[in-house]
């Protein structure tokens, strides 16, 4: 957790760091202990979802609970798909109980949080739609328009109210509305091809207005959490751990990741207990 290296532990153990390397490697073979996690609130219960690529090999899906920020479950995938997803939800639903899910939105999660679920309210993570609302139309756009939907976007942000919301909807409307020949703008080739010039203004303007009914759950569920970022501080300490064992062949990392998990939880209830 500490990020200790193989030559640390062979000063302080006396081992050669071949030794030690094999020791690694032989309990990478086996799988942790289970960890006994406590009663989750009684009250509103959160579950935070999201998923770790490691390159386009597979990623690591994980469940962790909003307020005492402890992993519930991971599993390793190909891809986010939906029928496995659900497989891992079907798990925690038998053993807790939720309020409300938090996760990017991604097709495979939606359909697997709907199935198991059903109407549960689900808040789509707002940094994930902003993000994606500035990857559209880039960081610093020249247009003056695009300057303006950019400043919308940033409001978001500002939003606790559902009257501050219905604000929001009215100004994005306005916008969209005074600027419809812009969105609608397309160029002609040759060929009799034509493409919209304005497709990644278009694009953010599809997410903005899926907005608030997506992602603005957090004002009827107080307690709610608006975005997914507390979840992916785990996900980057993960990362970096990961990072310093690029060596190790496929089925040791998904072993390393379990007994990371292992140890991060522990970490995490001990710190409860004191």
């Amino acid at each position: 957790m500490q990020g200790i290296t193989y030559e640390n532990l062979s000063s302080w153990s006396g081992y050669s760091l071949r030794s030690l390397e094999a020791k690694f490697h032989q309990i990478l073979t086996q799988g942790p202990p289970v960890v006994e996690i406590p009663p989750l609130d009684k009250e509103e219960t959160y579950l935070l979802i999201d998923a770790l690529w490691f390159g386009k090999r597979f990623c690591l899906m994980l469940y962790r609970h909003s307020k005492s920020k402890i992993i519930l479950y991971a599993s390793v995938l190909s891809r986010e798909f939906g029928s496995l997803i659900t497989k891992d939800l079907k798990i925690l639903k038998s053993r807790y109980r939720f309020s409300g899910i938090v996760s990017d939105g991604g097709t495979g999660i939606r359909n697997a949080v709907f199935k198991v679920f059903g109407h549960i309210p689900h808040q789509i993570c707002l940094a994930h739609l902003h993000r994606d609302v500035i990857n559209a139309i880039g960081r610093f756009p020249k247009d003056q328009r695009v300057k303006k939907l950019k400043r919308l976007a940033n409001h978001i942000w500002l939003i606790e109210s559902k009257e501050a919301l219905f604000w929001w909807e009215g100004k994005l409307k306005d916008w969209t509305d005074k600027n419809r020949d812009f969105l609608r703008e397309y160029r002609l080739d040759v060929d009799g091809h034509w493409w919209f010039i304005h497709k990644g203004v278009k694009k953010a303007v599809r997410i903005l207005v899926s907005l608030p009914d997506t992602s603005f759950k957090f004002l009827d569920y107080p307690l709610m959490p608006k975005t997914t970022n507390e979840l992916e501080g785990s996900i980057s300490l993960i990362s970096r751990k990961h990072n310093l064992h690029k060596g190790l062949k496929r089925e040791r990392v998904k072993s390393f990741l379990k007994w990371f998990i292992y140890f991060y939880n522990r970490r995490l209830l001990s710190q409860r207990k004191t």
